[in-house]
């Protein structure tokens, strides 16, 4: 199961982690040493400058780029899609865009019913797949075995179910996940 940390400290926890950080996060933690994953919120104030922001990533040390869109229209996510992929190609950087792509959702829906990646936060709360998602946290970060071995993801499959029956309704060539995920949680009917 791959996880993700939003603070070194937790490298050494949780040995193979991928450490996600923010843009103006990105030099300092490259500086030491870490591979770096930089996460940039698209949302529409943004959109214009995502090629931009992507290079500057990259140019202090990010090896990886995700890119997580908030409230984007479908023009904007496929514009978006275009820029990283010219991103990919002219920095030779591994590029992760948090859509997906409508085909995808109805050939294989069974993909989306998962409780993977595990996200460390900085305080240490590990929740499953995404930020968003604190409702279903596994609980705080001591030993992630401990962790997975007491946790019931069941209500997280319940949740990808409902979220996916809303993205397979939403038109257009690109969805975003992730969105449909952190949206549908924070409805009162999927509480612990």
């Amino acid at each position: 199961m791959g996880v993700e940390v939003c603070d070194p400290r937790w490298l050494t926890v949780v040995p193979g982690a991928e450490l996600v950080v923010a843009l103006d996060e990105v030099g300092g933690h490259a500086a030491d040493g870490h591979r770096v994953t930089v996460l940039i919120d698209l949302v529409p104030g943004n959109v214009s400058m995502l090629r931009g922001l992507a290079a500057e990533a990259v140019g202090e040390g990010a090896r990886k780029v995700r890119v997580r869109p908030h409230g984007v229209d479908r023009v904007d996510l496929v514009y978006a899609a275009v820029e990283l992929n010219r991103v990919a190609e002219d920095d030779a950087v591994e590029v992760r865009f948090d859509v997906t792509s409508a085909a995808l959702l109805q050939a294989d829906p069974a993909a989306f019913v998962r409780v993977d990646p595990l996200v460390v936060k900085a305080d240490g709360t590990v929740v499953p797949i995404c930020a968003g998602l604190e409702r279903y946290a596994l609980g705080s970060l001591g030993s992630l075995d401990d962790l997975v071995a007491a946790w019931d993801p069941e209500p997280v499959r319940d949740l990808c179910r409902v979220a996916l029956s809303r993205a397979l309704a939403d038109t257009g060539p690109l969805v975003s996940w992730y969105e449909h995920l952190t949206r549908t949680a924070a409805e009162p009917r999927f509480s612990c």
